[in-house]
């Protein structure tokens, strides 16, 4: 047993490791202990999702603008390793191989539920690719695509809604699947089993109250028999409870070359870009050239303009950002009608982000800005770039450095992507590339959003030993300007 003096020392000791300061106030004369742990930060990080059974990758995050403590996660959660019974199976090929989960707080991230979104409704189903956004009224809109397991399925993407911020999510409505008939006339999308619609993102004009759905990375059959990349859209006008005709964003003049890159709506309008791989004469563009269209009636027709400014986005570019130069991501102003910002990558020896702005419903576009950059880093890539409700714009993004690992940073702008602040470090440690073992689900996203208050993140990390998704945020006050 420990006596009295033995006891009062280690309990000096143990304090003096936490907080040096309390050794000089007791009386002793040596200098106080360093801290162990930098909390210095200017964000706040943690393990949110994923377990040894299940991992937590490709999250998206959402924020309730009538009141910030509302908060919604989801996470692709897929088996971390096959049991025996499954082994030499393809993941893809087990029912509930992945599902999609939630995490919900109501206290700002104090504390959190966790649960599963209730998706699939049958067996031989599994649900990759969730998506998450919230209406200005406060209503969260989740989902993702449901994946039949077995051949001679089909799939579809759906979403499902909440009205009581995540607590519990209403019927199931599909948004682009397997059903041709919502398909407007004349498209010849590839459907059918795992049909290669890809995550599925909104959009949400607040203005107008149009909520639009996209598939970035479609595809349609052409005569031959031959697939080609068409990225199609969808619009609701009730909230969600049901959605219209489905379109593509091309058009014969203005083919499209490689997937959907970015989709913005506000005002009446919605607006995608892509690479096109021909335009007309008269726009005066060599292609393959970057190219914005404006609809104004859901989708049906677009109005086209090859984007200034801004180089093309790279044809084997996926969802995580383009691994060579080219446009990434749109985002619209909803304070302010026509005004459009485009991210774009540059590689090279001194990877980093650029920023053009257009204030004219893209007709002219400013000279590029930088972004955001890190040091060190060999690669950037999968970034979140959004306006908040309230105008303010932001970006988060992982920086790859030579041995794989990877850490969070991130940038804001007050004054509509004219200048951005110095980046901000968010993750407290590099993450492993990847877990060798442990690793259940491809991770091509991270996400963003934004209150009047915090940018608040979520990614997925390896430094739990396993992938998991780690929520983070940053005060807009921690942001600092260097003119």
């Amino acid at each position: 047993m420990f006596n009295k003096q033995s006891i009062t020392v280690v309990v000096a000791l143990t304090v003096i490791s936490s907080a040096g300061y309390v050794a000089a106030q007791r009386g002793n004369a040596g200098p106080p202990a360093q801290p162990k742990y930098n909390y210095g930060w200017k964000s706040e990080e943690f393990l949110l999702l994923g377990d040894a059974n299940r991992g937590g990758g490709e999250p998206m995050i959402a924020v309730d603008p009538t009141n910030p403590k509302n908060i919604v996660v989801v996470a692709m959660a897929s088996l971390q390793a096959l049991p025996p019974e499954d082994a030499g199976r393809a993941r893809t090929d087990i029912s509930r191989s992945t599902i999609t989960t939630t995490a919900v707080t109501h206290n700002g991230g104090i504390t959190w539920k966790y649960g599963e979104l209730p998706m699939l409704y049958a067996v031989n189903q599994r649900c990759p690719d969730p998506f998450l956004d919230v209406t200005k009224d406060g209503t969260f809109l989740a989902g993702c695509e449901v994946v039949q397991t077995a051949a001679g399925g089909n799939s579809s993407s759906s979403l499902m809604i909440s009205t009581d911020k995540g607590e519990n999510w209403g019927p199931r409505v599909e948004l682009i699947g397997w059903d041709k008939s919502r398909f407007a006339p004349g498209l010849t999308p590839t459907v059918g089993h795992a049909a290669p619609f890809d995550r599925p993102y909104l959009a949400i004009d607040d203005a107008a109250g149009t909520i639009y759905a996209v598939a970035q990375g479609g595809s349609a059959t052409t005569p031959d028999g031959k697939t080609r990349s068409q990225a199609y859209i969808t619009a609701s006008t009730d909230g969600g409870k049901t959605f219209g005709t489905i379109y593509a964003w091309e058009s014969k003049d203005y083919p499209q070359l490689s997937r959907g890159t970015g989709e913005a709506a506000g005002f009446g309008e919605v607006a995608v870009i892509y690479t096109a791989s021909s335009v007309p004469a008269s726009a005066g563009a060599r292609c393959p050239c970057p190219v914005m269209g404006i609809s104004h009636d859901l989708g049906k027709t677009f109005a086209y303009r090859v984007v200034q400014n801004v180089p093309s986005s790279n044809q084997g570019g996926g969802p995580g950002g383009p691994p060579s130069s080219g446009m990434a991501r749109l985002a619209s102003d909803p304070t302010k009608e026509g005004r459009y910002s485009i991210l774009s990558y540059m590689s090279g020896s001194s990877p980093h982000w650029e920023v053009v702005t257009s204030e004219n419903h893209g007709e002219t576009w400013s000279r590029p800005v930088p972004a955001g950059s890190t040091p060190d880093a060999v690669s950037l890539t999968k970034p979140a770039f959004k306006y908040s409700r309230t105008g303010l714009l932001a970006l988060v993004w992982r920086a790859v450095y030579q041995d794989g690992t990877y850490d969070i940073w991130t940038t804001i702008s007050k004054n509509s992507g004219r200048t951005f602040s110095n980046p901000v470090r968010v993750s407290h440690a590099k993450s492993p590339a990847t877990d060798p073992v442990r690793i259940g689900a491809n991770d091509d996203i991270q996400d963003i959003s934004i209150d009047n208050e915090n940018v608040h993140m979520a990614w997925g990390d390896f430094r739990a030993g396993l992938e998991g998704v780690f929520y983070g945020r940053v005060p807009i006050s921690a942001y600092e300007f260097s003119r």
